[in-house]
């Protein structure tokens, strides 16, 4: 089974492209402001012992025959040894390496071009930075080192390093946020341009504004137009077919009507005596307006569909005024079947095709008026429905009604209930296709007492 395809954004895209050079920027800074900070503080660290050696050779004797001896007291050395973060050593080594004062088996930071000179080292198991700074007299070279454990400097680079991340983070997150804020609005005139298409319905066909659309995306929006422009011409070339298609096939069936009428009219005046004549006249003539009122109904559902009807003539109407007049059009067929055909009209309007709903009207009442019987009731109503800011338009009939089983096939084109004889399955699939170019719901449900059909089609009330 393939797997859903994962949507494709272009913010996200422009944001992980800028995201990673910008990381790999931030470790870059954090490396340089490490390195840059961590020099200068390990010099003044340094510096700091350099000028405790000081103070151990103030209190050294060095006598004319190259004799070392120390004279640091008790007191001096504590205040030598004072730290409250690391432990301080101190060495002195006399013109022969001899052993004169301090810690025995300190090391030594070995000379260099500098004096005094530095060096990692390890003493007692412990890391230390040594500083060692030579006496150079006529008997040999007197050493003296100080040497400090490396907790301060150790807890100074954290902080500095600690720092450092959590300022450069900041000013990372603050350039994503930057960033991301000019990617939302250099996507804005994309974003309009989807919502331009997005608030369009399948009938409307007209070009899309270019004017606050970007050089990159003209392409693109070009391209739309066209193809607007072709399905649009074809669009109206099928309505042009249609329309002579209807005038066409009306016109012929039309005067077969009349002149099954004429014919049998004369049957009727000339006294003709074989029955069987004029059945077979009455069973054409009975043909002959089903195979009209079909081929009507076939153009209206193809005049329905988007496809024939690219937009431009919906308005605000009243269904009430409709549903008058769809209910005086049937009127004489109503009273010629012994049916009670009602209207309850309150006002209603939508915004819609008059032409459209005329025919999703005449379809409901066609279909109710061919299924009740003689006696039975039609009733057609519309009405506003505030909470729902939705309009409705609904045809009740107290006739044999539909199988809740069958109500859903019911819509489908040619489908008819089982045991039916009458119609040709294509007046609900009108309605339904009708509804559909309307954004309108069609429901389905027993009429009134649990008996016929009630057809109810609900709008969006106009300025909803």
């Amino acid at each position: 089974m393939a797997a859903a395809a994962r949507t494709f954004s272009v913010r996200r895209r422009l944001l992980l492209l800028l995201s990673a050079p910008l990381a790999l920027l931030l470790a870059a800074g954090v490396l340089i402001d490490y390195y840059s900070t961590a020099t200068p503080m390990h010099a003044a660290y340094d510096q700091v012992l350099a000028s405790s050696i000081v103070a151990v050779i103030a209190h050294l004797d060095i006598g004319t025959d190259g004799q070392v001896k120390s004279e640091l007291s008790d007191q001096a050395i504590a205040v030598l040894r004072a730290d409250n973060h690391d432990e301080i050593y101190y060495l002195v080594l006399g013109a022969d390496g001899e052993f004169v004062a301090g810690d025995a088996g300190l090391p030594v930071a070995p000379p260099g071009s500098d004096n005094p000179s530095f060096a990692d080292a390890a003493y007692r198991d412990a890391p230390v930075r040594v500083a060692t700074y030579r006496l150079t007299n006529a008997s040999g070279t007197i050493a003296v080192s100080i040497a400090e454990t490396t907790n301060k400097r150790r807890e100074a680079l954290h902080s500095m390093l600690s720092f450092i991340v959590a300022s450069d983070l900041a000013q990372l997150l603050g350039t994503l946020l930057l960033v991301w804020v000019g990617v939302r609005a250099g996507l804005q005139p994309l974003l309009a341009l989807r919502d331009q298409i997005a608030r369009r319905s399948a009938r409307d066909l007209a070009a899309l504004d270019e004017s606050q659309v970007p050089g990159e995306v003209r392409p693109l929006t070009q391209a739309l137009n066209r193809l607007f422009a072709t399905v649009a011409e074809a669009a109206n070339a099928q309505h042009r077919f249609l329309a002579n298609a209807a005038h066409q096939l009306r016109t012929p069936l039309a005067g077969l009507q009349a002149q099954l009428e004429l014919l049998s009219n004369d049957l009727r005046e000339q006294g003709a005596s074989d029955p069987a004549l004029r059945e077979r006249v009455a069973r054409l003539h009975a043909g002959m307006q089903r195979l009209g009122h079909t081929a009507n109904q076939l153009l209206a559902l193809a005049r329905a569909e988007p496809a024939a009807n690219p937009g431009g003539d919906f308005r605000t109407l009243d269904l009430a005024d409709l549903a008058k007049d769809g209910v005086a059009a049937h009127f004489d067929r109503a009273l010629a079947a012994h049916i009670d055909l009602g209207l309850e009209a309150e006002p209603a309007p939508t915004q819609a095709s008059d032409w459209l709903l005329r025919e999703l009207l005449a379809n409901l009442i066609d279909n109710a008026l061919t299924y009740t019987p003689a006696g039975g009731s039609v009733t057609v109503r519309c009405a506003t429905v505030s909470e729902l800011r939705q309009v409705f338009l609904e045809v009740e009939d107290d006739g044999p009604g539909i199988p809740e089983s069958e109500r859903v096939r019911v819509f489908e084109r040619f489908y008819r209930v089982a045991g039916e004889r009458e119609g040709n399955g294509l007046g609900l699939a009108i309605v339904e296709e009708i509804a559909r170019a309307h954004g309108a719901a069609v429901t389905l449900t027993s009429a009134a007492g649990g008996r016929g059909t009630r057809v109810r089609v609900m709008f969006a009330a106009s300025g909803a």
